[in-house]
């Protein structure tokens, strides 16, 4: 036996936390976001046993950067001026702290607006563009992740405008929705379809909406997938809000589980004090849990 061991001030000691976090939202049953809750207001259960909440946050004023990714290839080409006005009504829906890039692709993916806080930037780089080719849903939501890697602002949202069937990446469906994890980005997508009762619609092939995929890849992330047809009048400033609203009233919660790390998997509740709401998580950073 020799003399016990002695640590160096330059020795690392390792040690593994257990920390389960937790991004939600709390809307009634309007909708409505609800706002100004407290750590007071919520109780976490893991598999039916109430644990304790550790680490609470609003992130209600947290500054934005917005990736716009527009579908432009031949399928779109009776949706291109809706898919323009809906990023136009969500480029003008920024707050001033707020930054955007603009993605357009269909054979080939282009950065064509660089980070921005002006509206008119993106509206101007729309300015001519045409629908041809195929679609490379996949490699332009790469080539978002690593631009997003300049973003000045920690809040970062991807919203794809598409109609959501893609035949022409070099990366594989699998591939994307690994990247989109590790990403921790939060995609939103908006699915333009074909309207078989649209006479312009009638007279030419119909494209429908590949939801699955759509469905897939923002489910992965946390977002949510917006169903629009061609020819039909909507509300896209209200669509705009809707989405910005759910990301800019956000809560953050954290726990350490009361049942030691097994391998197994898990089931998270989220209960909010306030009759008629109801809790969305939308990300959990502990993979052997599931809401």
């Amino acid at each position: 036996p020799g003399a016990p061991a002695v640590q160096r001030e330059d020795d690392t000691i390792s040690v593994y936390v257990d920390l389960v976090n937790l991004l939600f939202t709390v809307a009634d049953k309007k909708g409505k976001f609800v706002t100004n809750l407290r750590k007071e207001d919520f109780k976490v259960y893991e598999d039916d046993k109430l644990q304790s909440i550790t680490n609470f946050s609003s992130e209600s004023n947290l500054p934005l950067t917005i990736s716009l990714l527009v579908d432009t290839s031949g399928s779109m080409r009776h949706k291109l001026q809706q898919a323009w006005q809906t990023v136009r009504e969500v480029s003008l829906a920024l707050r001033p702290q707020d930054e955007m890039f603009l993605i357009t692709f269909s054979d080939d993916v282009e950065v064509r607006q660089k980070f921005t806080k002006n509206p008119d930037d993106v509206v101007k780089a729309l300015r001519g563009i045409r629908s041809g080719g195929e679609t490379s849903v996949y490699d332009a939501l790469q080539v978002a992740m690593q631009e997003m890697k300049n973003a000045h602002n920690g809040k970062r949202i991807l919203l794809l405008v598409s109609d959501g069937y893609d035949t022409r990446s070099k990366i594989s469906m699998h591939q994307a929705l690994e990247q989109l994890k590790r990403s921790q980005l939060q995609l939103y997508a908006i699915g333009i379809d074909d309207d078989d009762n649209d006479p312009l619609v009638l007279r030419q092939p119909r494209y429908h909406v590949y939801l699955f995929m759509l469905g897939e890849l923002t489910g992965v992330s946390g977002g949510q997938t917006f169903r629009m047809y061609t020819g039909r009048n909507y509300a896209l400033d209200s669509i705009a809000a809707l989405i910005l609203e759910e990301l800019h009233e956000q809560y953050t919660l954290g726990y350490y589980p009361s049942i030691p790390k097994d391998g197994s998997w898990r089931t998270i509740q989220v209960k909010v004090n306030r009759p008629g709401s109801a809790v969305r998580i939308i990300r959990l950073s502990n993979p052997e849990c599931r809401p």
